[in-house]
């Protein structure tokens, strides 16, 4: 008898928590982290919101099928933001508190459905660019083999509640899409031995055609696929600005449309007006300025040179590249920036010249690096230790940066680009938003940390009432539990 009940106490142990609720989220490079990580992504992750690896990491350390706080990147080491960052952090904001969300993301840039089904031949990888065939040999070349082996794991601690979507621009405008991803679907919920009615799919649609995106056309697919799918619900990209390149969204994007995602799978649950605590406005810019101990590229040693005939006027701090020109700082004895935790670049005026700010950690110009776009913005802040960059042969590593040669600018050229700083520091440069608090104490607004006005003439009960979070009161950081 004792034995009986030590085997019944074993197995209810093992029994799956019905109040950890996971969502398994596919796709391509939308779904697999293209936005920029920033600050306020990493800050403030709920504990109760969990990611479980699909590959093993480096930086940061993860182990596959193990469990994690989900601090980005949530893909792969040299991934970025995606839409399942904030769809989670959503999700525990309006869930009681018992209950926990897991995500497990599985994507591949570049991936057409066909790469996500259960039936894809590796053999067909052939022809493929040396690029894709590295994000793929990731999954050991079959994707859908991992999630479901994710999947399966994940059964073993909670329940399955959705599948979230984001793919089609490697589809554009196949009329046979939902058909295909009909039959991801279905396969997903026969062999984890789940009911479509309770694991709806959230599709998301691509950058619209309005906002110049490339793959526009394709939403008009996406939205029929409750047509092919009775239990598929479609994710709006309305107003959501790409990036620059017709193809990824920008960060704040991926941030509303994974409360998007997550208002839609709220509202299965009954919940109607949920808590969103991510505007859709566009965020305020922050206005950083070096402190004490930060370290200054002096614009007066600016090099407009140091890759084709640049010009440079000191007075004015006007870069004009010459054709793909290359302007900044470089070093014979490599800088130790290791130390700092933020670079940022800044602009007076927005870029025009398809400006990026790069960061080498090779003697040789010719040597891949860390490249962000301005893509008309002002501004770049990137975390030292988060920098990556594409090899030759397609894999991403982080750069060192206790050893970098050159910092600068690279434009196609010809046009004026006025630079007002560059520099290092350990201070979040987006703590600067609190001075759009300071202007405001007479009325008592409350910001959030994007800057954005939550409450207007607020008295203390009205603060007190507000989510759990960091909030500017009164011109000060301020917890409300």
């Amino acid at each position: 008898m004792s034995l009986i009940l030590a085997w019944m106490g074993v197995a209810k142990a093992q029994d799956p928590d019905p109040n950890f609720h996971i969502y398994l989220c596919i796709g391509q490079s939308n779904m697999e982290g293209n936005g920029a990580i920033e600050p306020v992504d990493r800050e403030n992750v709920p504990n109760r919101f969990k990611m479980m690896a699909a590959v093993n990491f480096n930086s940061p350390s993860r182990q596959m099928y193990r469990w994690y706080k989900a601090t980005p990147p949530l893909v792969r080491q040299s991934t970025g933001l995606c839409p399942a960052d904030w769809f989670g952090r959503t999700m525990v904001d309006n869930l009681p508190e018992e209950v926990n969300v897991g995500v497990i993301v599985v994507a591949v840039g570049g991936c057409k459905i066909e790469h996500l089904d259960k039936d894809f031949n590796p053999a067909d990888l052939a022809n493929e660019a040396d690029w894709f065939k590295s994000f793929m040999s990731a999954y050991d070349n079959k994707p859908y083999d991992r999630l479901i082996a994710c999947a399966k794991e994940a059964q073993k601690k909670g329940v399955i509640k959705g599948v979230l979507l984001h793919q089609g621009c490697s589809n554009n405008c196949d009329q046979q899409w939902p058909n295909k991803v009909k039959k991801v679907y279905n396969d997903i919920l026969a062999d984890l031995d789940l009911e479509a009615e309770n694991v709806p799919l959230f599709v998301g649609e691509l950058v619209q055609s309005d906002l110049g995106g490339a793959c526009g056309a394709h939403n008009g697919i996406i939205n029929r696929i409750g047509k092919t799918i009775p239990t598929a619900h479609v994710i709006s990209s309305a107003n959501l600005p790409h990036k620059g390149d017709g193809l990824h969204f920008t960060s704040h994007s991926y941030r509303v449309l994974g409360c998007r995602y997550a208002t839609a799978a709220l509202k299965l649950m009954g919940i109607e007006d949920p808590v969103v605590n991510y505007s859709e406005e566009e965020p305020v810019v922050p206005t950083p300025n070096p402190s004490e101990g930060d370290f200054v590229f002096d614009l007066d040693t600016f090099n407009p040179k140091i890759w084709e005939n640049g010009t440079w006027n000191k007075d004015t701090h006007t870069f004009v590249a010459g054709q793909y020109g290359f302007g900044g700082w470089q070093y014979d004895v490599p800088l130790d920036l290791s130390g700092y935790h933020y670079i940022v670049a800044e602009l007076e005026e927005p870029d025009n010249d398809g400006v990026s700010f790069r960061v080498f950690d090779t003697a040789s110009y010719w040597e891949p690096c860390f490249a962000r776009d301005f893509n008309g913005s002002t501004l770049i802040v990137s975390e030292l230790n988060g920098m990556m960059k594409t090899l030759n042969n397609g894999s991403i590593v982080a750069v060192n940066s206790d050893e970098i040669y050159r910092v600068g600018f690279w434009a196609y050229g010809g046009k004026p680009i006025k630079i007002k700083q560059v520099f290092c520091t350990n201070i979040n440069p987006y703590d600067a938003v609190a001075n759009v608090a300071v202007d405001a104490v007479e009325d008592y607004t409350v910001y959030n940390l994007q800057g954005q006005a939550v409450l207007t003439e607020a008295d203390g009960a009205a603060v007190a009432s507000l989510p759990t979070g960091l909030y500017i009161v009164n011109g000060k950081k301020q917890l409300i539990p």
